[in-house]
């Protein structure tokens, strides 16, 4: 059976590359999203493992995934799959490219403005340029309990069609992503765990 593969689902799973980040100055009072803005544009290149679920309506189980997170600054992401089947989605510059299955599809963002939309709002994240998001998303950051921190991002037009929520813990002066939330309008919903090299949990 031939798994059915689109660009705009491997989107939801990109928020997930926040990795690691200093927050140095977050350590002594409770972070801000300038704060936290700042901490994510000290960001260098980065790996993460993750584990994704997504449920959705039409099946009766959840689909699992799994496989290895990549950044590089400023803009080269990868998300290498490893099950249930490989396949590699990259994102360089404006293109997105997925190969799998002896296959290479690429696709030009500047071609498709709500695909441009989402990876602009997924740079300005990863490079610490949160008013960069502003234009597409309403942004709620939540200072949690127990040196956990969150961010919800409400699209401010139909055509994103989804709601993110990421959150993660603050631990001295390293802020980590923990768990990637994205809501459909049409029902589904993926959820993503991320385990970093670091974590000995």
């Amino acid at each position: 059976m031939r798994h059915h593969r689109s660009f705009g689902y491997f989107f939801g799973c990109w928020l997930t590359l926040l990795s690691v980040q200093p927050f140095a100055a977050l350590a002594a009072g409770a972070p801000s999203l300038d704060d936290l803005a700042d901490a994510l544009a000290k960001r260098g290149a980065s790996s993460a493992e993750y584990q994704q679920t997504r449920y959705l309506d039409m099946l009766d189980k959840p689909l699992e995934s799994r496989g290895v997170l990549r950044y590089r600054p400023p803009d080269y992401l990868v998300q290498k799959q490893t099950e249930p089947h490989r396949q590699t989605l990259i994102l360089d510059g404006n293109m997105l490219i997925l190969r799998a299955d002896g296959r290479e599809r690429r696709l030009d963002l500047a071609d498709h403005p709500a695909g441009s939309a989402i990876a602009t709002s997924l740079r300005g994240i990863l490079n610490g340029q949160i008013d960069a998001l502003q234009e597409d998303y309403d942004i709620v950051f939540q200072n949690l309990s127990d040196a956990q921190w969150g961010l919800k991002l409400l699209p401010r037009t139909d055509a994103l069609a989804q709601q993110i929520v990421v959150r993660g813990r603050l631990e001295g002066e390293v802020a980590t992503v923990e768990r990637v939330t994205i809501k459909h309008t049409n029902g589904s919903v993926n959820v993503m765990k991320i385990t970093h090299p670091a974590d000995s949990r």
